[in-house]
């Protein structure tokens, strides 16, 4: 999950707000040059610069995403339109799970956060339905139950290692020159 993101347009995505929590060059500025992922976006979301996102910020930010998206200005998205706000991969700011999937596979991951997200099954998601939803989320991240979001209670990216074995692949022989006994699959 590469998202402070997904902040706050809702996944599960929840969702929806990760949608909107994508970067937004008119929410608190742009991000420092080379810096991406949840902690660009923890910068464009904290107003104030204190160090900490409150419900507060966060739901501005969010509400900001969700106008940004509705292109058609109705108080709804469309799944068209929610597709638009996540930029697929290479584009500036695609950093959600649905970004970097290609193809069918995209289109699925959408499909999935938007039906999760419209609560009334009218085709559209409204501010109100992603509520509930960016609470739960903005919730999530708050680590130490105390309001707000520090920088620290961010998700860490993982690691890819380079070097490692492989699914299948058996660790280098002991000094003894056996090779432990591999785990029965499970």
């Amino acid at each position: 999950m590469k998202s402070f993101r997904m902040a706050l347009l809702g996944t599960a995505l929840l969702a929806a707000a990760p949608a909107l929590a994508q970067p937004a060059p008119a929410a608190g500025g742009p991000p420092a040059r080379g810096e991406r992922g949840p902690g660009a976006i923890f910068n464009q979301i904290d107003r104030d610069r204190d160090g900490k996102v409150t419900w507060d910020e966060a739901w501005v930010y969010v509400q900001q995403r969700f106008t940004t998206a509705d292109r058609d200005h109705d108080g709804g998205l469309t799944q068209e339109e929610l597709a638009a706000a996540f930029p697929r991969r290479g584009q500036a700011g695609a950093q959600t799970p649905a970004d970097r999937g290609q193809g069918a596979g995209r289109t699925q991951m959408l499909g999935m956060m938007f039906r999760g997200l419209d609560a009334n099954r009218d085709g559209k998601v409204t501010l109100e339905e992603i509520r509930p939803a960016a609470e739960a989320r903005f919730r999530g991240f708050d680590a130490n139950g105390d309001g707000a979001v520090a920088r620290d209670e961010l998700p860490r990216r993982p690691r890819h290692h380079r070097h490692g074995h492989g699914q299948g692949q058996q660790p280098a022989p002991a000094q003894g020159g056996e090779a432990p006994a591999a785990r029965p699959p499970g």
